[in-house]
């Protein structure tokens, strides 16, 4: 059952329920403190004061100022312990969220910017983390404060109580309708941050395509459009804040002269006492604190919330299905088979139709074609990247949907054309698959890569840090570190996506060497534009729209003088 927005929110506080408590309990005690000090205040002033200076009266001073002291403890300790509690509530958010964009399929993240949800996890959360604390505080002082003291004004005075009470009435309709306006724009707002999030997120990633075609300043007419949206929706938002806040003033002020030219007329006439007056103003100033936080919480609510529901609405999408994954695969032959196998990326045009193709244990088989003709989409439905329209594909007869996530992940290894290294040292980088690995394990990685040699001539060898994507390494150096990462994973099935794309052709020929030692013995699909990549594999597939064309080994292939033939001779 879907729940409410109220129910996720209320959800949040399960694991802080005894730090809620202390702050609705604190919270408590200050707002009751603060109702009882004017009350305090006026007793002074009516049956101590007119019989001059004694030491009662410094003894009630005293009292009182240790009860100061007291509140000013109390909400010392309820800040601080309650702002602790929001932070860590929206650690656990961010940590949930972040473990669930992990967790969604390729086609979700083929279809966001990585920006909007850099937005969500960062920007959103923490507006939802101010949220977290001010509720339970905010609420608990305000609604106590506000109701004890105008039950006192209505004590002291109910005619002049009467007009206060008509005067909040009236600012509470308006704070109503400006809550609505506020609440539409902080949600634009949010929006507007997300896309220009994602403008700058590009353009960094990107840099080096933007000095390559001194493309700055179309960088920078992007970002103003981006910009210019935030701009325009913070500047509502604000308008809307500022209309707030500086209404709430003059009705603070007003209501303060109202309430002192009301009471002087109510003096002369003798219903009230100036004791009485000043107690009234007194809490007209607690009344309007407590007021003044409203309708600050007014606005950490909407921001707050408007963060809460992209959170939400996040948190909603389905995230791939692991309950049928219940098969292990512990040692795979390495059999592949694809069984009428249909496919289209978010219903366009069909990459396969009726797809048949079986692959045997061990063996090492290439893909070559046109761009375009489905040979990465083949790779990346091996991995189970993305849900099939129809048909099937098993490992060792057993459908990949039905199988152990981690354990297919263990058995089967890509290494893919567009090449991605964290910026980390290279030894981290290299046992990124396997965190546990021994020096030993990686050097040994690094070697049948060839990618040692270089490695030991760098700064600090192994221990060098390679820079945000490893942009401080070259094109086939860092495709190197990635073959290495894969030697150290020893996955028992192998998907090679142009994987030697960026090396020149000596270094290609070397790792060739190690690459046909790590195939020996597992089944290994290599995708290549270079057709010396797959010239020694057992079969060769031709690929074209989805379709294969001829299959055979190369001599085969080489005989037929037929597609494969021609690309050759291009070559």
């Amino acid at each position: 059952m879907r729940l409410s927005k109220y129910a996720w929110f209320l959800d949040c506080y399960k694991p802080h329920g005894k730090m809620v408590l202390f702050v609705v309990l604190g919270s408590l005690a200050c707002a009751a403190l603060d109702i009882f000090f004017p009350m305090a205040i006026r007793y002074l002033m009516d049956e101590l004061l007119p019989n001059g200076f004694s030491p009662l009266m410094l003894k009630i001073a005293a009292g009182i100022l240790l009860l100061y002291a007291f509140s000013c403890f109390m909400n010392y300790q309820v800040e601080s312990k309650g702002r602790t509690m929001g932070a860590r509530i929206e650690y656990a958010l961010r940590q949930k969220l972040f473990s669930h964009v992990m967790r969604l399929g390729y086609a979700y993240h083929d279809s966001t910017r990585s920006g909007q949800l850099l937005s969500r996890i960062v920007n959103d959360i923490s507006e939802v983390g101010n949220l977290m604390f001010a509720i339970p505080h905010l609420a608990v002082v305000c609604s106590v404060t506000i109701i004890g003291s105008i039950a006192l004004l209505f004590y002291l005075n109910w005619q002049l109580a009467l007009v206060v009470a008509f005067l909040l009435l009236a600012k509470t309709y308006e704070s109503l309708q400006l809550n609505r306006r506020m609440k539409q724009m902080f949600m634009q707002t949010r929006v507007s941050t997300g896309d220009m999030n994602g403008q700058l997120s590009e353009s960094l990633q990107g840099i080096r395509l933007v000095k390559a075609f001194h493309a700055e300043e179309q960088e920078m007419e992007k970002l103003e459009l981006s910009g210019g949206a935030l701009l325009q929706a913070e500047s509502d938002a604000f308008r809307v804040v500022g209309k707030m806040h500086s209404g709430m003033d003059f009705f603070s002020n007003a209501t303060n002269l109202v309430v002192t030219v009301v009471g002087a007329i109510f003096i002369s006439l003798g219903w009230m006492t100036v004791s009485d007056l000043v107690a009234f103003l007194l809490y007209i100033m607690a009344c309007m604190r407590p007021v003044f936080q409203v309708m600050m919480l007014t606005e950490v609510y909407q921001k707050g919330m408007a963060g809460f529901e992209r959170y939400r609405e996040l948190m909603e999408v389905a995230e791939p299905s692991e309950e049928s994954r219940k098969e292990p695969l512990a040692s795979p032959r390495g059999e592949i088979r694809f069984d009428h196998v249909g496919f289209s990326y978010e219903g366009g045009t069909p990459v396969f139709r009726d797809f048949n193709l079986c692959i045997q244990p061990k063996e090492r088989i290439g893909i070559v074609g046109t761009t375009g003709g489905g040979k990465t989409t083949l790779c990346e439905l091996i991995m189970g990247f993305y849900e099939l329209d129809e048909g099937s594909i098993s490992i060792d007869g057993t459908d990949i949907r039905r199988i152990r996530m981690d354990d297919l992940r263990k058995s089967v290894g890509i290494i893919q054309q567009e090449i991605f290294l964290f910026s980390a040292s290279v030894r981290e980088n290299i046992a990124y698959g396997k965190p546990d690995a021994t020096e030993e394990e990686i050097l040994k990685a690094a070697e049948l890569s060839e990618a040692h040699s270089f490695i030991k001539e760098l700064p600090q060898g192994y221990d060098t840090f390679i820079g945000e994507r490893g942009v401080k390494l070259s094109g086939g150096q860092r495709q190197r570190i990635a073959i290495a990462r894969m030697f150290l994973r020893n996955p028992r099935i192998l998907v090679l996506d142009e994987a030697t794309s960026a090396l020149d052709n000596e270094t290609e020929r070397q790792i060739q060497k190690a690459m046909q030692m790590l195939s020996r013995d597992r089944t290994t699909i290599t995708v290549a534009h270079r057709l010396a990549t797959v010239r020694n594999a057992d079969r060769i597939l031709v690929l074209e729209h989805g379709v294969i064309v001829e299959e055979g080994s190369h001599e085969e292939l080489m005989k037929r003088k037929g597609i494969y033939y021609g690309l050759c001779n291009r070559k």
